[in-house]
């Protein structure tokens, strides 16, 4: 069935190529995530201030998934969008393109929803033959892949399967935020206005990624006891638990001084009201390197962790490294207050973390068009 969506989308798109691109139209698709924000929202921000005779057309997979009108506007309103714009973002891999052809007067441009390259990913994983097939072949459509850095370049270019010289290590847009005080400090007000409490607790963050069993994703907070680790960090902190979306109902009942944030709309908000966190295999530890805040690695599973890595996981891995309970929670008792992770930034973000990743991207894609 999927398929036949795909091939649909593509002889509707080729129907929709006799009309002309218009140079000024820009479509902005979230296929990872129906919230406007990342690196989605960055490049809409910088383009808008660029050209004011930009026109941008913005959708987003859940949203046209919802209803038949929704799907209605997929297969025509945003088919038409993307046949007729001069550029179309996204921040996923969009399965039809393997049926489309754009015109050479459009480029496809994959912002992608992630930071670095820490666990393997995309097609490095993925077994099924349809969803191989069409990232493999759709995505020799894309123009440019922006990336954080280009010791991440191979990585991407195994797990997207985008040539090289269409990868760009001009680093990721949604970084800009750790260099931007006002932004930072809404994030974190935003937060306080929602749970004005936290005002004056510490605060630990918990992000643990998902497993491949409902068995495993269960033990997951089998192996996070919130009130062992509550009782350990004492009256003066929170803790806030923040599930994938795949596992989010596997969390147990709260214990004292514990919350589910799993769907707060903005983890940037949590990382910034956050004193340390606590992940395991996340992609998460990417961005909250930046911070300078302790990383905390409970990796219980460590032995039987199945996803794989693009390089030795002991070597790179930001933070402490736990494997057991016991020796967890003395950590949580002693954490340092301030931390560095300058090795684990060069390799992840090189010389391209510097709140100007933006403007480079868009600074690259008009400068094309000279």
């Amino acid at each position: 069935m999927k398929a036949l969506e795909y091939k649909l989308f593509g002889a509707i798109f080729h129907l929709y190529r006799l009309f002309p691109v218009n140079k000024n139209k820009i479509v902005l698709f979230m296929g990872h995530d129906c919230k406007f924000q990342g690196n989605i929202r960055y490049v809409y921000e910088e383009m808008k201030l660029r050209n004011e005779k930009f026109q941008f057309k913005i959708f987003s997979k859940k949203q046209l998934n919802q209803s038949k009108l929704g799907m209605l506007k997929f297969f025509f309103q945003m088919n038409f969008h993307m046949a007729t714009s001069k550029y179309v973002f996204l921040n996923d891999n969009f399965m039809p393109l393997k049926y489309m052809n754009p015109s050479k007067h459009t480029k496809f441009v994959q912002l992608w929803h992630g930071v670095g390259a820490f666990k393997r990913f995309g097609l490095s994983t993925e077994t099924d033959p349809l969803v191989r097939a069409c990232v493999k072949d759709g995505n020799k459509k894309i123009s440019v892949l922006t990336v954080s850095s280009p010791h991440v370049v191979p990585f991407y270019e195994e797990a997207l399967a985008i040539d090289a010289e269409k990868i760009l290590s001009t680093g990721v847009p949604l970084t800009d935020f750790y260099f931007n005080e006002l932004q930072k400090e809404s994030a974190k007000e935003k937060v306080y206005e929602q749970f004005p409490e936290w005002r004056s607790k510490k605060v630990l963050l918990y992000t643990p990624t998902f497993r491949n069993t409902k068995e495993q994703n269960i033990d997951i907070m089998k192996h996070f006891d919130m009130k062992k680790v509550s009782d350990a960090l004492g009256e003066d902190w929170v803790v806030l638990i923040r599930l994938h979306p795949q596992v989010k109902e596997c969390m147990p009942p709260l214990e004292k001084n514990c919350y589910d944030v799993t769907e707060y709309p903005d983890i940037k908000g949590l990382f910034m009201v956050s004193d340390a966190l606590v992940a395991d295999y996340s992609s998460t530890v990417v961005e909250y390197a930046l911070l300078d805040k302790p990383i905390l690695l409970y990796d219980y599973d460590l032995e039987e962790y199945d996803r794989g890595f693009y390089e030795s996981y002991r070597e790179i891995a930001p933070g402490e490294l736990l494997c057991d309970e016991e020796a967890f929670l003395v950590y949580l008792k002693n954490m340092p207050k301030q931390v560095h992770y300058d090795k684990f930034i060069d390799l992840e973000y090189g010389n391209q973390v510097d709140g100007q990743a933006t403007k480079r991207l868009v600074d690259y894609l008009l400068s094309c068009e000279e």
